[in-house]
């Protein structure tokens, strides 16, 4: 090869190398204008899976029938029979009250009316029937007659009325036809078989009665079935329409994570009840079997089982919003290279200085607003009745919102 040839050669690589050389430093200067946009917002896709509904509350144990057991009368803790823990029947003592001296004297005072109408009542009976021989053979007037057969009813009537409240009194378990001398106290009974699960005085304690209208009365015992524990909780209302009675309930305990209970929910309260600000319904759930694990208090988890479907078009509830009583997703569409070019190109030739406003429509070139039809949904999952496809991509935040909006909703 003559070495005019291979000058030539040398020269044309030469130019060659040059051009590349220049085309490749003027993809990089402009390749921020070439490279296609990322969304603005995390996306997932639209995909078959199955929707498993689950209702998850912390409860409490507790017996089905527990009773605060209260003094009938005001007085002074003299004797305790029984502690925490005792199996006790019902009748059995469980502790003594002295009476203050206005309960004293309110019991001196019904046993005393007893004793003084039955001597008025004595008294206007003998008269009566005496008067009324005479009467009868024609020697008294007939309104002297009719006084003392008046005074005879009232008599007796006051006399059955004093009689009713001194039953009243020895049935609620003061030991009232005792003397002064002999009288010990009021027994407080227990009013079930069962266990003491708490004692809430000691001996010397004053306390209030249980049937004063003007207090509740001092609790001096509680005393509940332990052979029948049931779970208490309160259900959010978000969450109420997904149970009904008879559910199957999963329940387990924080002292024994490990043991699992079955049960089933027996009854939902009919009115809301306010739970910390929170509006909540009282559930029970009544449970399949006992357990010796089971203690008054203590902390259950329940998961409340509900309704599940397989294999359906699904996407994360939070790219579900709703818009004017409809439910939307913003479906993430194909960005075309070339208008975002353009779009690019005109966003550079603006002047100097000029400022841009905030495109409140800038969401449009990443994605569409559609209308769905949603079905089951559950924490994590919504099914999708119709408006998606499989491989679909939405939104999982508002794109609408722009920046400033969003740092309104954090403050």
């Amino acid at each position: 090869m003559s070495a005019k040839r291979k000058r030539r050669i040398t020269i044309v690589s030469v130019i060659l190398l040059v051009v590349v050389i220049g085309g490749t430093v003027a993809i990089k200067a402009n390749g921020k204008d070439k490279k296609l946009p990322e969304s603005p917002v995390k996306t997932a896709k639209a995909e078959i899976a199955d929707i498993q509904v689950k209702v998850t509350e912390v409860g409490t144990v507790e017996p089905e029938v527990k009773v605060e057991v209260k003094s009938a009368i005001s007085g002074k803790v003299v004797e305790i029979f029984r502690r925490d823990g005792d199996v006790v029947k019902r009748g059995e003592v469980l502790a003594r009250v002295e009476p203050d001296l206005m309960q004293a004297q309110s019991l001196a005072d019904t046993k005393n009316s007893l004793s003084s109408a039955e001597i008025r009542y004595s008294e206007a009976k003998k008269n009566f029937e005496a008067d009324n021989k005479l009467f009868l053979q024609g020697l008294l007037a007939p309104k002297q007659h009719r006084d003392t057969e008046t005074a005879y009813l009232e008599a007796r009537q006051e006399y059955e009325k004093s009689q009713q409240k001194y039953a009243l009194v020895e049935k609620s378990g003061i030991p009232i036809s005792q003397s002064a001398e002999n009288f010990r106290g009021s027994n407080v009974v227990a009013p079930m078989n069962g266990v003491v699960l708490t004692k809430g005085v000691e001996i010397g304690e004053s306390i209030t009665s249980g049937v004063s209208s003007f207090n509740a009365g001092t609790v001096l015992f509680t005393v509940a079935d332990t052979s029948r524990m049931i779970v208490k909780a309160g259900v959010n209302e978000v969450d109420i329409g997904k149970i009904r009675v008879s559910m199957p309930v999963r329940i387990t305990l924080d002292a024994y994570p490990k043991v699992v209970f079955r049960g089933k929910i027996d009854r939902i309260a009919p009115a809301v009840r306010i739970d910390d600000k929170v509006r909540v319904f009282d559930v029970e759930i009544r449970l399949d079997a006992q357990g010796r694990e089971l203690r008054s208090g203590m902390t259950a988890n329940i998961e409340v089982v509900g309704e599940r479907k397989e294999k359906v078009l699904s996407v994360p509830v939070e790219s579900v919003f709703k818009r004017d009583d409809q439910e939307v997703v913003y479906v993430k569409k194909a960005i075309d290279p070339k208008a975002f070019a353009e779009d690019a190109n005109k966003k550079d030739d603006r002047k100097d200085g000029q400022q841009a406003g905030i495109d409140k429509d800038a969401w449009k070139k990443f994605f569409d607003k559609r209308v769905i039809v949603s079905g089951l949904a559950d924490t994590a999952h919504v099914e999708i009745l119709s408006g998606l496809k499989p491989g679909e991509e939405v939104a999982l935040e508002d794109p609408t919102l722009t920046k400033s909006d969003k740092d309104d909703n954090e403050d």
